[in-house]
């Protein structure tokens, strides 16, 4: 994400979706943390998997991980980073009152803060065409963090 390329994991891309799961019995969910009934797409054994991991409904819910960002996650400086991460996570309200924020906020808002300076150098070598990995060359020297 700090690149601007999708993340290797669903948990912190813009939108969601792509991870369905299918049970025993053929039925396909939208996600494998929402297997409850209001999320079942149908099963393998009367329609094509294609047709549901692609269905308007799907399609919502997985849309539905950026457009349902309460305020806080909005006006974040690393909205880029997490997205919100899992909409599972979301059960908290955020400092404006409003629903939907996740209860692992203060964590990953602490951790992006402290990495931020790492990432953003490694950000940088990579766009010159340098290896990311001279970032430990850059810590081991003492280097001040780049800006934000």
């Amino acid at each position: 994400n700090w690149v601007g390329e999708q993340p290797g994991v669903c948990t912190m891309a813009k939108t969601c979706g792509h991870a369905g799961v299918m049970e025993f019995n053929g039925d396909v969910y939208s996600c494998d943390h929402f297997v409850f009934p209001e999320y079942r797409l149908g099963n393998i054994y009367t329609k094509p998997l294609a047709s549901m991991m692609y269905s308007d409904e799907q399609l919502k819910f997985g849309n539905d991980k950026f457009d349902k960002l309460p305020q806080q996650c909005r006006e974040c400086d690393f909205l880029f980073a997490c997205y919100g991460e899992c909409p599972k996570n979301r059960f908290v309200r955020d400092k404006y009152g409003n629903p939907g924020l996740n209860y692992l906020c203060k964590g990953y808002y602490k951790f992006f803060n402290h990495v931020a300076p790492y990432m953003d150098f490694m950000k940088q070598e990579l766009m010159a065409k340098r290896p990311p990995a001279n970032v430990m060359e850059w810590v081991r020297a003492g280097m001040p963090p780049p800006g934000r």
